[in-house]
């Protein structure tokens, strides 16, 4: 089997979700990860419910096919037994607070002396720069100051509490492009490079399609009007007869026609994108016609025609989806200890060999005497590590 990242070294010494996720995807794609965890803690994951027998089912599903090591970086002698493995790296991933990895002597600069073709990456909430760069926060925050969940919500209603963690993925799956982006310039120019990733910054993309027009017009978007926010009857969200929901996303003149055709409606064609009052009255018109049928019977009647719609499905309806089970998006591993545990697929199939479950998620510290033997530590001195605190 060989995949992208074959051969590759990185050494992880981030936490949580986006530096796990980010680290995931490289060890997916084939290299070889190491987290290291304070020996005293580790990853805050390990421990959130709920808790499948001996660690949380979070920490099981972003932190497959790596090895897990406890060093102590406060300790002089754990600092110096990482700046040991720093010449074999390719990459060293972390997620301290800006200014933290030169205090311990960690920084890029540092590491390049040692090892100048090394990738260094440190996602952090705001960056290394900025007025923000040393303030903590959490998913809501950046996606609150991003200008994200003002756009949440019902027209005339407060903004709502996102459910799922945008920034923290849009985090980590920037870190990871910036990784291997560098590691792709680094084959052509033999050069490593420091890679500055904010979780902020990363919600740029999913800001896009308003903020251009914002931009462009200077008109503000205001919460349930914008074009894809609630603002018009094509592209909203519907109760049924039954209590239920559906999406519709007739976006496109062609799929709202065969919207319309479908609810024998075809007089509210050129009304698409009619301004208001006509656009909310609309919309009222078109929440009237769902609920006159279950949400079943629509699925049966708009797959005859081609239009942008789903069912607004629960997590329980969505792990049953025959698409999501047709690309097989979630699934059960066997780990050692722990028995099945959920995973995620890697989001990308390719033709040729397929990232897949190598190894299942570390014990805390579970490779340390594994990884300082093959240093050259001896079996007693790696013993008085442990008593000291070192690992």
């Amino acid at each position: 089997m060989s995949l992208p990242l074959d051969g590759m070294y990185v050494i992880d010494l981030s936490s949580l979700l986006p530096g796990s996720l980010c680290s995931q995807i490289l060890a997916d794609l084939g290299a070889e990860v190491l987290k290291i965890e304070n020996p005293n803690s580790g990853d805050n994951f390990r421990w959130t419910p709920p808790i499948v027998k001996t660690m949380g089912s979070y920490f099981h599903i972003i932190n497959r096919n790596k090895k897990g090591m406890t060093l102590n970086l406060k300790h002089e002698k754990g600092l110096e037994i990482l700046m040991k493995m720093i010449p074999a790296a390719d990459v060293v991933l972390d997620s301290c607070i800006p200014g933290t990895m030169g205090e311990l002597g960690l920084c890029y600069d540092d590491l390049k002396k040692v090892n100048p073709g090394i990738i260094c990456c440190s996602l952090t909430g705001f960056g290394q720069d900025g007025p923000y760069k040393h303030r903590p926060a959490h998913d809501i925050d950046f996606l609150s100051i991003s200008g994200i969940v003002d756009l949440l919500g019902e027209r005339g209603g407060p903004p709502i509490v996102p459910a799922v963690q945008f920034a923290g993925a849009g985090g980590g799956l920037s870190a990871a492009l910036g990784i291997i982006s560098a590691l792709l310039r680094r084959e052509r120019t033999g050069e490593g490079q420091y890679v500055d990733v904010a979780i902020l910054d990363s919600l740029t993309p999913f800001l896009s399609l308003v903020m251009s027009q914002y931009m462009a017009d200077g008109i503000m978007p205001r919460r349930g009007e914008s074009l894809v926010g609630g603002g018009f009857a094509f592209y909203n969200i519907y109760e049924t007869a039954d209590g239920k929901y559906l999406s519709l996303g007739c976006l496109e003149e062609k799929f709202w026609k065969e919207f319309c055709r479908a609810v024998k409606r075809e007089d509210l064609i050129e009304d698409q994108y009619a301004q208001s009052p006509r656009r909310e009255e609309l919309i009222d018109e078109t929440r009237s016609i769902f609920l006159q049928k279950t949400r079943d019977e629509w699925i049966n009647l708009f797959e005859k025609y081609t239009i942008c719609y789903s069912p607004v499905n629960s997590l329980e309806e969505a792990v049953r989806d025959p698409q999501i089970r047709h690309r097989g998006l979630w699934f059960s591993s066997e780990h050692p200890t722990d028995g099945m545990i959920p995973q995620q697929r890697f989001p990308v199939i390719y033709s040729g060999d397929q990232p897949r479950v190598r190894c299942p998620s570390p014990g805390l510290g579970e490779h340390t005497r594994e990884i300082l033997s093959k240093m050259g530590y001896a079996s007693g001195e790696i013993d008085d590590f442990y008593k000291q605190g070192i690992v």
